[in-house]
């Protein structure tokens, strides 16, 4: 097996739970589930964030595979943040990320070290912040995988290209998880299939990114994947 495939094997089996064990003793991921839309709730009352709008439950006949017990079929949409914007001083240093800073390899950081003060980004870049998942959006880096979980950016802000997806967790969630589904070949497979636009310019729209159904694990188990990948 090449080692491509041996990776893409592994993510496979990680968003079916089937690389570690479960464990009868974490707290099921309808639980989780029910927390993180409590908490945007809050965020919706404070004004923080805007009220989503409303996604079909998903079916007994789209389930694409089983999944364990303790999981639960999601939208990416529900458990976060799409495409954030930042609301910080004009004059706060912060991170420029163009697309060539970021890799395709999986717990590969991008290089941050590009600096630029916030009023020259926030117009006409993609905004993020520490602790974003990213993905590229465009041909051919979405099917190359450049996708990461965001660290050491300069003062937790940044900008980048607007070739990106974000999502922005908004309660407690592993966020190297995320990164694996967006990286399995479930995902891959079919935000591939499902690029609009030409030859060379295709690109993977909002909703095929943030609708597609996320398989859940209970919160300690999302931990044990990302450990038992990072082996």
């Amino acid at each position: 097996m090449k080692a491509q495939d041996l990776r893409n094997s592994i993510l496979q089996l990680a968003i079916q739970g089937k690389l570690v064990p479960q464990n009868p003793n974490d707290e099921p991921a309808d639980v989780l589930y029910a927390k993180i839309q409590a908490e945007k709730q809050k965020l919706i009352k404070k004004g923080k964030i805007k009220k989503d709008k409303p996604l079909p439950s998903i079916s007994e006949d789209e389930i694409p595979f089983e999944i364990p017990l303790s999981w639960k079929w999601v939208r990416l949409a529900e458990l976060g943040i799409i495409n954030p914007r930042n609301n910080i001083n004009d004059e706060l240093e912060v991170t420029f990320l163009p697309m060539d800073c970021l890799y395709s390899q999986y717990g590969a950081y991008p290089n941050t070290q590009n600096v630029r003060k916030w009023k020259e980004l926030k117009s006409g870049y993609t905004h993020i912040k520490e602790g974003d998942v990213v993905i590229a959006k465009i041909t051919p880096c979405f099917e190359n995988g450049k996708s990461a979980v965001l660290e050491k950016l300069k003062n937790g802000y940044g900008a980048g290209t607007t070739e990106l997806h974000v999502f922005r967790a908004v309660s407690d969630i592993c966020l190297k998880y995320i990164l694996i589904y967006l990286k399995s070949p479930f995902f891959m497979k079919y935000a591939t299939k499902n690029m609009t636009g030409t030859a060379g310019q295709k690109r993977v729209p909002v909703n095929v990114f943030s609708e597609h159904y996320l398989p859940l694990p209970p919160l300690e188990e999302q931990k044990r994947i990302v450990a038992k990948i990072e082996e």
